[in-house]
């Protein structure tokens, strides 16, 4: 399972300032994988912070491509400061 973490992680950090078609339902998949044990919880974490950090400057413009549902589920995760310790 932490193989398939992994994968999904690389594909969220090849693009660290935009936010493709399938990222989305990419980081809801991650998203879903948050409270799984170490390493994978760590690594989900890692890479929402990452996440976060290149793209919130243009979040207000990149947040278009995402449903309602996914917002939803990226937004109480991203919040959450205990994600990113």
């Amino acid at each position: 399972r932490h193989a398939g973490v992994l994968g999904l992680s690389a594909l969220i950090g090849a693009y660290p300032y935009d936010v493709p078609p399938w990222m989305p339902e990419v980081l809801v998949q991650l998203a879903g994988h948050v409270l799984d044990p170490n390493p994978i919880s760590q690594t989900v974490r890692s890479t929402f912070g990452e996440f976060w950090r290149t793209h919130q400057d243009a979040w207000p413009v990149l947040k278009g491509g995402f449903t309602e549902m996914q917002l939803s589920t990226l937004t109480n995760l991203l919040a959450a400061p205990t994600y990113f310790s």
